[in-house]
């Protein structure tokens, strides 16, 4: 169990290279998942609009790991480092995708309803966020 002053939160804001497809946002959550899940990384990965904003926490070493694996994705381009900051407790104890039409998805795909959702007050207050950075 790391310690408290271990675990960072890292967030980002970066834009599509092209419009993701359902299935291409699907394969994303399933490989970031895997390796997230293999180096204690969590957060949330919202998308609209082909733009991504992503908060990310686990420990430091970690974190800098997927932040480099973020950098080097070619999906992606205009990355922008928003905040690093050290954290006391994990705001997304489990990995979440959320975009703008999970609701509807989820009505015609329930087995997505873990991994897709729509966006709850705490995500869109985030996405406003991170928009307004813009």
């Amino acid at each position: 169990m790391p310690k408290p002053q271990d675990l960072i939160e890292l967030s980002y804001l970066s834009e599509s290279v092209s419009d993701m497809s359902f299935l291409g946002l699907m394969r994303l959550l399933e490989s970031a998942r895997a390796f997230n899940q293999k180096h204690g990384v969590t957060g949330i990965l919202l998308y609209d609009n082909q733009q991504f904003g992503q908060v990310i926490e686990g420990e430091r070493q970690n974190i800098m790991k997927v932040w480099k694996r973020i950098q080097e994705d070619k999906r992606h381009h205009r990355i922008e480092l928003l905040e690093i900051r050290e954290i006391s407790s994990r705001s997304f104890p489990t990995w979440l995708l959320r975009f703008y039409g999970g609701d509807t998805l989820i009505k015609d795909y329930p087995a997505l309803a873990e991994v897709v959702g729509g966006m709850d007050k705490h995500s869109l207050e985030l996405i406003n966020k991170m928009r307004a950075t813009q």
